[in-house]
């Protein structure tokens, strides 16, 4: 019997995906879900699914997507060390379609603030589309790149949303886009205080860290993820950034911590606090 991987890779193409929306439908109905709809959004390359009143969006298919899946992955990977709480303020750099955004907005409540930033203008569509039709009123999401210097950047677009990141050399299949570091961020948005900076930037983490001096006062816990797991696999050297996130956190005089799952991307992952700000990792660790 084939795998339900198969099975969504078989039918989710154009002329069959009417039948993985039926079956998406009838498995979320299997597991006790009051699910309202399942949308392929061909505009900005993301599935939606409505459950129990609430849009939630991947960039594929799949049979699980809902609140407590997204909070377990988000408490394994970049919630695992700090967890938000009410009325903190999370900046939420590389938020894809939301996956995270979504959750982190809840967790923060209305007194909290989060600011997501997407610098595909692709996949952006796709994060504008779910603060809009889950009125996160507490969310501000931009679309630019955060990095080194400002000015403008290329974008990779490929197929895989995920994947896409910042160009040394411009190909033909990308964007440009506008660029400035994290502190001008913080600045314009005129953020005083930050509980948690979380970054997923395909390797481009190795830049923002160098735009952030002014700000990290301000911020109490990080965590990054780096891609050393992408370099290991034979991709370009742009993705060894672990050695550079941590000697750049431990000079800034963070306490930096890691896992050892044996599973590299999540080891990748780096957290850290600012010990003059909190007294420790308050959540998982």
């Amino acid at each position: 019997m084939a795998s339900m991987n198969s099975i969504i890779q078989v039918l989710d193409n154009p002329p069959t995906r009417w039948i993985l929306r039926m079956l998406i439908f009838l498995r979320y109905k299997q597991r006790g879900r009051k699910i309202e709809a399942v949308k392929s959004h061909k505009d900005f390359g993301a599935w939606e699914f409505r459950i129990d009143g609430v849009s939630y969006l991947s960039s594929g298919p799949g049979w699980a997507y809902d609140y407590e899946y997204l909070l377990t992955q988000l408490k394994e990977l970049s919630g695992y060390a700090y967890l938000p709480i009410k009325g903190d303020t999370v900046i939420d750099i590389g938020a894809g379609v939301g996956e995270e955004t979504i959750i982190f907005s809840d967790l923060v409540g209305s007194g909290g603030k989060v600011y997501s930033v997407e610098a595909h203008p692709k996949t952006f569509r796709a994060l504008s589309y779910l603060v809009a039709v889950n009125d996160l009123k507490n969310v501000v999401h931009s679309n630019v790149a955060l990095s080194d210097i400002a000015g403008t950047v290329s974008i990779d677009d490929s197929d895989n949303s995920l994947a896409n990141t910042i160009l040394s050399t411009p190909k033909k299949k990308a964007f440009e886009v506008d660029a400035e570091t994290f502190d001008d961020f913080v600045e314009r948005n005129n953020i005083d205080r930050i509980d948690l900076v979380k970054m997923n930037v395909e390797g481009a983490e190795q830049l923002i860290i160098r735009g952030m001096q002014r700000s990290l006062s301000r911020i109490k816990h990080m965590a990054i993820s780096c891609h050393d797991f992408r370099y290991k696999n034979g991709e370009s050297e742009f993705f060894k950034t672990k050695d550079i996130v941590l000697q750049f956190l431990e000079k800034s005089n963070f306490v930096v911590v890691t896992q050892n799952t044996a599973n590299s991307m999540v080891d990748d992952y780096v957290y850290a606090y600012n010990p003059l700000l909190t007294s420790g990792f308050e959540s998982n660790v």
